[in-house]
C-alpha cells in the first residue's frame, strides 16, 4: 500500500488499490486479534491510504469547487492585504531562484517524511503511546477528507489561472523543474494531480500542528521545536502559493478535535512480558 501511493498504480487502476487494503486486511486479521501495540500499524498505514483513494474523489462528489470564500477571508484577516501576494511580490523572482524558494519546497516536501518518522521513533520509544499517535495522525486525516467532499476549494495558484488572484505563481513547479523537470512531474502527478482542489483545510499544517499538540503532552523537551516547525510550514505553504491563511486554521481546527478524540479513546497499550519457552514448559510440568 506504501509503495503505490508514490505511483500511479492506483489510478490506472482503481480497482487494485482497495484489493490492497482487503489483502492487507486479511493477512493482518490474526495480528489485529492479539493485544500487541504493533496492530496499530495496519491502522496507522491503512487508514493514510484509504484517505489517499478517497481524496482522489472528492472533487468528483457533485459538489462545486469554490475560489473566492478563502480569498476573501485572508483580505479581511489582514486589512486588504492577500498574503500569498504580499510575500511572493516581495521575495519571488521568477528569474532567479533562490534560497528561499528551496527551502520553503523542502518545507513542504518534509511533509512526506516527518509525520511517518515521528510514528517509528513513538513506536520504538514510547510504544504504549503509539496507539492514540495514529488514531491523532489519520483522524485529523480524515476529518480533513470530510471538507475535501464537502467544500472543495481552489488553492492560490489554482485561483490565479483561472483569473481570480492574479498575480499568485506556484513556486513549487519552479523549484521543482530547475532541480530535475521530469522527476517533478511525475511526482507531482502521483501525489498531486489526483485532486487539485483539495486545499481546504490544508493537511500538511493540519498534520504538522498535530505533531506539535503530541509534542506538548508527549515529548515536551522537543514541543519548542515541533512549534516552529508548524511556523514554518505556515509561512512556506502560504508563500508558495498552496494555501491560504484560511486553510491553515481549518487544519489546525481539525488537528484540535483530532487530538481530543485520540487522548479520550485511544488506548494506551502496555504489552505483557513474554515469558522464555523454557520457562513455560516448566511452570507446564
Amino acid at each position: 500500500m506504501t509503495g503505490t501511493v508514490a505511483t500511479r498504480t492506483w489510478q490506472d487502476h482503481t480497482w487494485f488499490g482497495f484489493l490492497l487494503v482487503g489483502l492487507a486486511f486479511a493477512l493482518w486479521l490474526p495480528e489485529a486479534r492479539q493485544r500487541r501495540v504493533r496492530r496499530w500499524w495496519f491502522i496507522y498505514v491503512a487508514g493514510i491510504f484509504v484517505y489517499t483513494l478517497l481524496r482522489a474523489y472528492a472533487d468528483e462528489a457533485g459538489a462545486p469547487v469554490r475560489v473566492a470564500y478563502p480569498i476573501s477571508f485572508d483580505r479581511w484577516l489582514f486589512f486588504g492585504t492577500d498574503p500569498t501576494l504580499w510575500l511572493q511580490h516581495r521575495f519571488f523572482d521568477p528569474r532567479d531562484i533562490g534560497l528561499l524558494d528551496y527551502l520553503a519546497v523542502a518545507t513542504h516536501w518534509s511533509f512526506f517524511v516527518a509525520p511517518h518518522a515521528l510514528a517509528v521513533g513513538v513506536f520504538v520509544l514510547q510504544r504504549r503511546h503509539f496507539p492514540r499517535f495514529a488514531l491523532l495522525t489519520v483522524g485529523t486525516m480524515w476529518l480533513g477528507l470530510i471538507l475535501f467532499f464537502v467544500v472543495p476549494t481552489a488553492p492560490p495558484w489554482f485561483a490565479s489561472e483561472v483569473g481570480e488572484l492574479a498575480g499568485v505563481r506556484r513556486i513549487m513547479d519552479y523549484v521543482g523543474g530547475s532541480i530535475h523537470g521530469s522527476a517533478y512531474s511525475s511526482l507531482y502527478a502521483a501525489l498531486g494531480e489526483p485532486n487539485s482542489v483539495a486545499a481546504m483545510p490544508s493537511i500538511h499544517m493540519a498534520v504538522t500542528f498535530a505533531m506539535y499538540l503530541w509534542g506538548r503532552r508527549h515529548l515536551p523537551r522537543f514541543a519548542p521545536l515541533l512549534l516552529a516547525y508548524c511556523a514554518v510550514m505556515a509561512v512556506s505553504l502560504v508563500y508558495l502559493g498552496e494555501h491560504y491563511v484560511a486553510d491553515l486554521l481549518a487544519g489546525m481546527a481539525c488537528a484540535v478535535a483530532a487530538w481530543l478524540a485520540a487522548v479520550r479513546f485511544a488506548p494506551e497499550l502496555i504489552e505483557p512480558p513474554r515469558l522464555p519457552a523454557d520457562t513455560g514448559s516448566r511452570r507446564l510440568s
